[in-house]
């Protein structure tokens, strides 16, 4: 008996040491055990390494319809499922405000980089909806490409007429397509219990295409915490809210119209984060 137990030991052994990912894999856990910075940016890693694998591993099958929105659907399910496993979990609310026939702007207040994930969530309610990111990630191959595949949208920043064009063309899809556009109006992600000043640029698509607004609430990620390096476990509240219609307004309307949106979803996100953040645990 000694000898098979020893037997045994041996090749495990030799298996953990022929095996790089189990190796990988071992590290990240014990690393975690021991220290809550490595917990976070193992789980960051994790995360991100998932998104970029489930988005590219499928490209083949996007050849056959590509710039189809929903050749992200089966992804997205699967990045949802696999957070999952990291303690993080979303509810959804206000589904019975989409309407699927309706082209137009989706506002979303913007925090992590995991917010991929959550994008592939609401793409199950929507179902024609479509991020615009800036251009510089089309450029990670493939990675982009698989982006572009699933119908992304990408403007560079830097360069303003070049963005405005774009967005010209996708104001058209707007209407021929019934296409949703998910724009973050804030420009950049942060962590603040405080939206950034919203930028114009998607109310001038809306107006511009006489579609609707639809602002998106996500409710502050209490479990994720990037200055301290804490990843935790929590709820993620996404609250969907009524459209906004644009129809007879003209670009004199973009700054009021910006700044009412700005407050709603202000007022929205403080009320979905103080009820969040008793589901978060870091």
């Amino acid at each position: 008996m000694a000898t098979l137990v020893e037997g045994i030991m041996i090749a495990a052994m030799n298996v953990f040491l022929n095996s790089l990912s189990l190796q990988v894999v071992v590290a990240l856990i014990v690393g975690s055990l021991l220290s809550s910075t490595f917990k976070y940016h193992a789980k960051m890693f994790i995360i991100v390494l998932m998104s970029f694998l489930v988005l590219v591993v499928p490209i083949p099958l996007f050849l056959f319809k590509p710039r189809w929105p929903l050749n992200a659907l089966i992804p997205g399910i699967v990045a949802c499922a696999f957070i999952r496993l990291f303690g993080v979990e979303y509810e959804i609310r206000g589904q019975e405000h989409i309407n699927v026939r309706n082209g137009g702007v989706v506002l979303l207040n913007h925090q992590s980089a995991i917010d991929i994930v959550m994008l592939s969530r609401l793409l199950r309610e929507f179902r024609n909806i479509v991020p615009v990111v800036k251009k510089e990630l089309f450029y990670m191959l493939p990675f982009g490409i698989a982006s572009y595949l699933v119908g992304v949208v990408f403007i560079d920043r830097k360069n303003t007429a070049s963005a405005k064009d774009v967005m010209k063309r996708e104001a058209v899809a707007i209407t021929k397509d019934h296409l949703k556009l998910a724009i973050f109006p804030e420009g950049t992600r942060h962590d603040n219990d405080t939206l950034l000043p919203f930028k114009k640029g998607s109310f001038h698509v809306a107006v511009d295409s006489q579609s609707i607004i639809q602002p998106v609430i996500v409710s502050k990620y209490h479990f994720l915490d990037h200055k301290r390096k804490r990843f935790g476990r929590g709820r993620v509240i996404i609250k969907i809210m009524p459209e906004i219609p644009t129809k007879g307004m003209t670009k004199a309307d973009v700054t009021e119209l910006t700044e009412r949106c700005q407050q709603l979803m202000q007022t929205e996100f403080d009320a979905l984060s103080a009820e969040a953040k008793q589901y978060c645990h870091n």
